[in-house]
């Protein structure tokens, strides 16, 4: 017996000293490496969400006290941050946690952890988000290698002071910019330059609204060729007959991104742009209780085109093959960003369609109506390295078509023939 109680106290002791073990220690120290966008972390650039990010990773912190978080900021650029964790990962030195530009994620997939016990762990299904997101996250073999965050959509925004009805068709969008600008407002407004908000507000929804594709199941150009061409040019001919009828402003040509128009909006004398969700903040920032007059509506086709529009935003991709830190990571990410209190102070949409119904996410005025472009009208840039000088020529021959300096079949010619030289 007297050696039972000296063991106990043996026991005891060494409980004392080394910190009581076992489950009171959080387990054996682990390092978890979490690549990450400054707007994804504790440096976040508005108030709200930087507050949000850093009381969440201290939570975690407090909850896996044997985990040290090591957060790597990924480079501003981010064709060159992407590149940088694609090369990790094929030289075996990936993070084990990384925030991946959404439509890039299947060329991680190949490295990438698979996620559907750590779901089914926290109650979440593949059908609880979009459909669009559930393409991006699912691999070929059926299963999820991302956890789709926040994401966007494009609309058209306009003054109902102004238009009682919005344009459904870019025929009549044209036709309503000359009638605004009879009573001195400015016609269309949008991105018509070299940037990306060129192509996935302008130039990409008009094409997958008739039908084209990018790219070939190859991942190869094929915007013009074959039915494609002709559904861009379509495109290209259609900003030039906005132009040439004095509906879209040639200066339209050096705006690049969305934020470019920011200017012609605060100026009062915009009726209606086409633009992303995440304008709407600085839409109801910049004209106070002007805001209250303003509303969306979906893009305006070309002619028999459907309904079509750009989603974009991040996912979380698990590289470590250590269920412990899968575990640990999926805890991080979940808490701190797949929740509506998380979307509200990144003032984002979620990609997880049953959030907008949660208790803890307050949304805005035009919620439901994003929420509706993103449940039918949403499309998703192709992921093929192709994509990349594809996307650069076209805002190209976008511009130099509203500007004047090439006729839309001369454009589109031009940009065909450098995307396939490369």
């Amino acid at each position: 017996m007297n050696k039972y109680i000296c063991a106990a106290i043996i026991c005891s002791l060494l409980l004392m000293i080394t910190g009581c073990g076992g489950e009171d220690s959080g387990g054996e120290e682990i390092e978890l490496t979490w690549s990450t966008t400054s707007g994804y972390s504790p440096e976040a650039p508005t108030q709200a969400a930087s507050e949000h990010i850093a009381g969440k990773v201290r939570e975690f912190e407090e909850a896996y006290p044997n985990v040290e978080l090591v957060t790597e900021i990924q480079n501003s650029n981010i064709d060159e941050a992407m590149a940088r964790i694609l090369e990790q990962a094929d030289s075996g030195r990936a993070p084990d946690l990384a925030a991946i530009d959404s439509y890039l994620l299947d060329r991680y997939k190949d490295y990438l952890q698979p996620l559907d016990d750590l779901m089914k762990e926290k109650g979440m299904e593949e059908e609880d988000f979009f459909p669009f997101a559930q393409d991006v996250m699912k691999g070929e073999d059926g299963k999820i290698y991302g956890l789709y965050m926040g994401t966007d959509t494009r609309v058209m925004y306009y003054n109902t002071d102004v238009i009682d009805t919005p344009p459904e068709t870019w025929d009549e969008l044209i036709e309503t910019a000359n009638d605004i600008q009879a009573e001195g407002y400015e016609g269309i407004i949008l991105p018509g330059g070299r940037g990306e908000g060129a192509s996935v507000t302008t130039l990409w929804p008009l094409f997958w609204g008739k039908g084209g594709e990018l790219v070939d199941d190859e991942g190869n150009p094929a915007f013009g060729e074959g039915e494609n061409r002709e559904i861009m040019l379509e495109v290209l001919e259609t900003m030039q007959r906005a132009v040439e009828e004095g509906a879209l402003p040639q200066r339209m040509s050096s705006y690049g991104a969305e934020g470019d128009l920011n200017e012609e909006i605060a100026g009062g004398n915009a009726a209606l742009f086409l633009g992303g969700s995440f304008q709407e903040s600085f839409l109801k920032e910049t004209l106070g209780d002007d805001f209250e007059n303003w509303d969306i509506a979906p893009l305006p086709q070309m002619e028999g085109g459907e309904p079509a529009s750009t989603s974009g935003g991040w996912t979380w991709g698990i590289f470590t093959e250590d269920q412990e830190k899968q575990k640990a990571a999926f805890d991080l990410i979940t808490d701190t960003f797949i929740t509506g209190e998380a979307m509200d102070a990144l003032d984002q949409l979620p990609a997880l369609s049953t959030l907008y119904e949660s208790d803890d996410y307050d949304g805005t005025e035009f919620t439901e109506k994003f929420r509706e472009s993103l449940e039918t009208e949403a499309n998703v840039r192709p992921s093929a390295t192709s994509y990349r000088v594809i996307t650069v020529e076209m805002q190209t021959a976008l511009s130099d078509v509203i500007a004047g300096n090439k006729t839309p079949e001369e454009a589109l010619d031009d940009a065909w023939e450098v995307a396939n030289s490369n």
